[in-house]
């Protein structure tokens, strides 16, 4: 019985992988979907400005090679470009990021005003979200929490907080920081909300319910 492909990228598509990884898989450390959906999959090594170094570091290999040797990259099937994700390998969980700035700073320059023209929302894509810890983590195991958000915040000075069901109400807890646009593809029924002036606040009472304005 044939199994559907977990991923939206060519399974025969080439990844850059650690030659390490190949040998020990188990010293995953992160991997970085760039912006033009292409993986980079680390032991923790940096890529470097010396193609020889790299060409001793890393190798090419199809996507469906990475997977079968890395299974955990199928929870990573709704990584949103332009983002990181370090591997805890004591909680099997992808701990997400937003990856900023690269070395060539015209193309970042171009991709910025490119994502800004598109933007339909308030704020901009790159503005950097607070987002409730447990939103930006991706477990692995068998037990899989729910993972919405519960509760958006537009702040007087315009920032944005985003609160997931897994944080009980009145109760304090750590955040992350994340741009905007990767909150929004993360959790896309927040999009509707993304209209929010300084001072409101948007919450709902399930994961499916409708949102209600209850601030501002």
């Amino acid at each position: 019985m044939s199994t559907a492909w977990p991923l939206r990228q060519d399974p025969e598509g080439p990844v850059i992988i650690a030659l390490a990884l190949v040998n020990d898989p188990d010293a995953l450390g992160f991997v970085v979907l760039d912006d033009e959906d292409d993986w980079f999959i680390s032991d923790g090594t940096e890529l470097s400005d010396d193609v020889l170094v790299n060409r001793e570091s890393f190798r090419k290999m199809s996507l469906r090679e990475a997977v079968e040797l890395l299974p955990q990259l199928t929870a990573l099937a709704g990584l949103p470009t332009g983002m990181a994700a370090d591997w805890d390998p004591e909680r099997r969980t992808w701990l997400l990021s937003s990856v900023t700035g690269s070395d060539d700073e015209d193309e970042d320059i171009r991709l910025l005003t490119q994502r800004r023209a598109a933007w339909e929302y308030e704020g901009s894509p790159d503005d950097e979200a607070q987002i409730s810890t447990g939103l930006t983590e991706i477990p692995t195991g068998p037990e899989q929490p729910v993972r919405a958000v519960r509760q958006v915040v537009r702040e007087q000075d315009g920032t944005w907080l985003f609160v997931g069901f897994e944080v009980p109400e009145a109760e304090d807890f750590e955040v992350e920081g994340l741009e905007l646009e990767h909150v929004a593809n993360l959790y896309p029924d927040v999009r509707t909300v993304l209209k929010a002036a300084p001072g409101q606040v948007y919450d709902r009472a399930t994961p499916d319910s409708e949102w209600e304005l209850v601030e501002g």
